[in-house]
């Protein structure tokens, strides 16, 4: 898979479409946007990845909108930051993130172990082992319950625990 300039076209095309019909401050604009920096930081593309997430943030932060999609907004920019090393803002838009969904979702929701797997890589990356560690085992204990055994997270999760575990 990983068709990136397809899936960058794809996503092109639909906000083309949206550009064309919904107000210029519309969610459903904010989401695309979104959805497109992720592309660009996917292709290693960080600048113009960070430039969407924030013009994404910027609607979505003066309109009524589905907090939910903030949040996927707040951790596609922890994981930009991420890549580009910057580990102290990246950590701050995953706790944003984290905070919103903590919020709306139950405790045990899939996509808190999404958020809790990037934290445990962060910490990873900035030799954090025992917060990394604890991050970790909230994706795996979230997963373990709301996954089946061969789900990819859930594997990946594990995967990254053992790289935990090999630094301790």
């Amino acid at each position: 898979m990983k068709d990136y300039p397809k899936a960058l076209e794809n996503f092109e095309s639909c906000f083309s479409i949206r550009q064309k019909t919904l107000p210029e401050n519309h969610p459903d604009r904010a989401t695309t946007c979104s959805d497109i920096g992720d592309v660009h930081r996917l292709m290693g593309n960080y600048e113009k990845a960070l430039s969407l997430h924030q013009k994404a943030l910027n609607i979505q932060e003066h309109v009524e909108c589905n907090p939910l999609q903030i949040a996927t907004t707040y951790i596609n920019l922890g994981e930009t930051y991420r890549e580009m090393k910057d580990c102290s803002t990246a950590m701050t838009y995953y706790q944003k993130g984290l905070e919103i969904r903590q919020k709306i979702l139950s405790r045990n929701h899939p996509e808190l172990a999404v958020v809790y797997h990037n934290m445990a890589k962060l910490c990873l990356a900035t030799q954090e082992y025992k917060m990394a560690m604890n991050n970790i085992q909230h994706a795996i204990d979230i997963a373990e319950e709301k996954l089946p055994s061969t789900h990819p997270h859930l594997l990946e999760y594990k995967e990254t625990f053992e790289e935990i575990r090999k630094k301790i």
